[in-house]
C-alpha cells in the first residue's frame, strides 16, 4: 500500500466547480483527477527544465535572435 499524505490547497471557485461537475459526470474521483494531473505537470515541468538545460549547455546551440542579427546586411 502507498502511503498518503493530507495536502490541502485554494482553488478558484470556478475552477473547484468545474471540478466537482466533472467528476459527478464522468464518475471519477476528484482525489485521482488531481493527482494524475499534478503529476502529468510535474513530469511536464521536469521536461522543460531538462530541455532548457540541454540547449544552454549545447555547444552548437545559437539563439534565434543572434542568427538573425547576423544574417542581417
Amino acid at each position: 500500500m502507498i502511503k498518503t499524505e493530507v495536502f490541502a490547497t485554494k482553488l478558484p471557485v470556478n475552477l473547484k466547480k468545474t471540478l466537482d461537475k466533472v467528476c459527478k459526470q464522468l464518475g471519477l474521483r476528484k482525489n485521482f483527477v488531481i493527482e494524475t494531473a499534478l503529476r502529468e505537470k510535474l513530469e511536464d515541468l521536469l521536461d522543460q527544465h531538462d530541455l532548457q538545460e540541454a540547449i544552454s549547455e549545447s555547444t552548437g546551440f545559437h539563439d534565434w535572435q543572434s542568427i538573425k542579427k547576423d544574417l542581417k546586411v
